[in-house]
């Protein structure tokens, strides 16, 4: 018997029981009102009646706890089961693979981020030194804003930082780039979608104007992470809104 079918055995018994009840105290006054055609016999009957009604819900009662305890058994059961058979299928290979992909990934942006700096680096070192070396003959080394080597050969560096201005090209600059911020970032613009990480971003410490901004300094990268349309439409509100903070809002292209 299921809990439910117990529970309306037992709506039933209470309600026959109820009854009985109600017709032992119908002719019990009766018989206090003097009506004489109760007899000793139907009285003690119906009070028989309604004892043996009052059994009949105490074993309802019994049927339904122990129909509820059935229950809960069997499920329990069936939970242990389904968990046992997860453990026993688990396979933690695929997320091994993919955690070790990533780490290839970033083994791979740390030694491209790094060359990179190192080169912009050793670029803007020569140039600093040089415009230092300028300086100190014009006499201006130290000076607020001097820049003697630009003002020459419209050339400026730093150890972080080259700027190059070409009468034809116009100017183009080339700064070192954070490998940490470069990686988060990148998790960030996957993460802004899952409605499950909703402070992902402060656990992560990385404003979203930020990946905005590493989008808008390295050529191409806002467009390589920049959601389609389709995966636009698909991220709800929240994963929009983080989206479009970090620029990768689809109808703001270019």
């Amino acid at each position: 018997m299921t809990p439910t079918e117990a529970r309306t055995a037992l709506d039933t018994a209470t309600s026959e029981a109820e009854q009985a009840r109600s017709l032992v105290a119908a002719l019990t006054e009766r018989v206090r009102e003097g009506d004489e055609d109760v007899t000793g016999e139907q009285l003690a009957a119906q009070r028989q009646l309604a004892e043996f009604a009052e059994l009949r819900v105490t074993g309802a009662e019994r049927k339904l706890t122990n129909a509820i305890d059935a229950d809960r058994h069997a499920r329990c059961t069936e939970a242990v089961e389904t968990a046992r058979r997860l453990l026993d299928a688990d396979d933690t290979r695929p997320v091994v693979d993919a955690v070790t992909a990533i780490r290839t990934a970033v083994v791979q942006l740390v030694d491209v981020v790094s060359a990179r700096n190192a080169d912009i680096e050793a670029a803007g070192s020569r140039l600093e030194l040089l415009n230092d070396e300028l300086g100190r003959e014009a006499g201006t080394l130290g000076e607020r804003g001097s820049w003697p080597l630009f003002d020459q050969f419209q050339a400026r560096g730093d150890r972080s930082h080259i700027l190059v201005r070409d009468p034809k090209a116009g100017g183009r600059s080339a700064t070192a780039l954070s490998t940490i911020d470069l990686a988060t970032a990148a998790l960030m613009t996957v993460l802004c979608g899952d409605p499950n990480t909703m402070h992902f971003g402060e656990r992560l410490r990385l404003p979203h104007d930020t990946v905005r901004a590493l989008g808008e300094v390295v050529p191409g990268l806002a467009d390589a992470w920049r959601t389609t349309p389709e995966e636009w439409a698909a991220l709800h509100t929240t994963g929009q809104t983080r989206a479009s903070q970090q620029g990768r809002d689809p109808r703001r292209e270019g």
